[in-house]
């Protein structure tokens, strides 16, 4: 067909000029408030509801463990299964389930003193199921967003993802503390019931499910020009051919994305490395921050008012992140958190006073902000154009070893020299981490054919 005898396109099929991630407010990134709310909420009440059904301190932070564990296993598996029955069906089907395991936990609550046995039974059944549904939620959410946004907006769809999640973390301890004020321990968890409730419904009213593959499809990737009403389309009505770039048919597509049918070991190897140097610095926060604080004699009020203005100043950096990322690439976010974390441990470790400890969990909390979305970011630019989930269950996987890890690290180092070498020590990791993305994030994205901004290269 000849450029003169081609249809004229309808206004609708211009380019969106407003910020296409609005589209998925109501769909996506609300129900992500609303649920991150009511987990955030049950998190820190979880070993004090162990300990009331009858579980030891050890058993109860075991109990808890189970948790997190839940999330290096099972991801990938949730990965394939979200890629065989979509999205949609995925997160209601995550809903569901984690609302029956809320009332479960409730149910070993009331029945704590009169049938222990069955109770801790049923309540770390709960806790897994509950950690299944969350894990659904953030591959699902993840993997919507990362085919739905085009590769301009990539870093910014998935950062804002994360920010409604650090948001739901940070609002929803502060509604379990007054519940707990006021009522008891249970009604955190009727909360989270209403919360996943409220969030499974918006999915079911919202979220719309993948477009099969029309002429409009074909039309939009011909020539670039996503249509304003398309929230969600298949990459390609047709499989480009090898080596060729396939554009994007996506909100706020610009250019392409380069055609990527399985994911890049070396690439994955390379970006695994630095993400989890991210990992261990996140999880040994939780514990570094307060051992320092601990260590220096710091009034406990005044550390966890410390923590509660050091997650505050992380939570809102998102804002900033994905802007960053889309615009001068991913280093500008890796390379900030991977420095100014440490660099907030080396002002607590140097500067051994109220003030120090305080300024130093700020900057370290500033500097979590700076990555916020980086792992979901990179996840997508690595996953190949097909079965996405199939790659982010991995990739998130590969991501929680460092989790796992940090904390072990922190506690081998604190065991074995003391308090300050595990500081040292999680301050180096970050420090050597920056080192490694520096050298070799750019010959990683070259195998997977794109550049720093997930575009292709030219």
């Amino acid at each position: 067909m000849t450029r003169s005898s081609r249809p004229e396109q309808p206004k609708q099929d211009k380019p969106p000029s407003t910020n296409p991630l609005r589209s998925l407010a109501l769909p996506v990134y609300v129900p992500a408030l609303v649920f991150a709310i009511g987990t955030g909420a049950i998190s820190p009440v979880l070993v004090l509801a162990a300990l009331s059904i009858g579980f030891s301190e050890a058993g109860s932070s075991a109990a808890v463990g189970v948790f997190g564990l839940v999330g290096v296993f099972a991801a990938p598996p949730l990965g394939r299964l979200i890629t065989r029955i979509g999205d949609r069906r995925a997160l209601i089907s995550a809903g569901i389930v984690t609302m029956i395991a809320i009332l479960v936990s409730i149910s070993a609550l009331v029945i704590g003193e009169d049938n222990q046995p069955f109770a801790k039974s049923a309540f770390v059944v709960s806790l897994v199921l509950i950690s299944i549904g969350a894990n659904i939620w953030q591959l699902g959410r993840q993997a919507y967003v990362a085919e739905s946004v085009g590769t301009s907006w990539r870093a910014r769809g998935l950062s804002m993802l994360g920010g409604m999640t650090r948001l739901g973390q940070l609002v929803g301890p502060a509604f379990s503390t007054l519940l707990i004020g006021i009522w008891f321990i249970g009604s955190v968890f009727w909360l989270s019931f209403a919360t996943t409730l409220i969030a499974t419904v918006m999915v079911v009213m919202f979220l719309v499910p993948p477009t099969p593959p029309t002429s409009a499809h074909v039309l939009a990737a011909d020539s670039a020009t996503p249509p304003e009403n398309l929230i969600r389309s298949s990459h390609a009505a047709t499989k480009p051919a090898p080596g060729k770039i396939a554009k994007d048919s996506q909100l706020g597509g610009t250019g392409g994305t380069p055609e990527k049918t399985v994911p890049s070991p070396f690439a994955t190897a390379i970006m695994g490395i630095g993400i989890n140097a991210i990992a261990i610095l996140r999880a040994n926060r939780n514990v570094i921050v307060p051992l320092w604080g601990a260590f220096l004699g710091v009034d406990e009020t005044v550390i966890t008012a410390t923590f509660t203005v050091s997650a505050l100043v992380d939570s809102i950096m998102f804002l900033a992140s994905g802007g960053l990322m889309d615009k001068h690439g991913r280093l500008a976010a890796l390379i900030p958190t991977l420095t100014v974390m440490p660099a907030g441990i080396i002002i607590m470790l140097a500067w051994q006073t109220v003030p120090g400890f305080v300024v130093g969990a700020c900057v370290l909390g500033l500097g979590n902000g700076f990555g916020a979305g980086v792992v979901m970011t990179t996840g997508a630019d690595l996953s190949p154009n097909q079965n996405k989930a199939d790659f982010l269950g991995l990739w998130q996987a590969i991501a929680n070893i460092g989790t796992a890890a940090g904390p072990f690290i922190a506690s081998g180092m604190t065991h074995a020299i003391g308090v300050s070498a595990s500081l040292w020590t999680t301050a180096g990791i970050g420090l050597a981490g920056a080192a490694w993305v520096t050298a070799l994030i750019r010959p990683a994205y070259r195998r997977l054919g794109m550049d720093l901004r997930g575009r292709p290269l030219q």
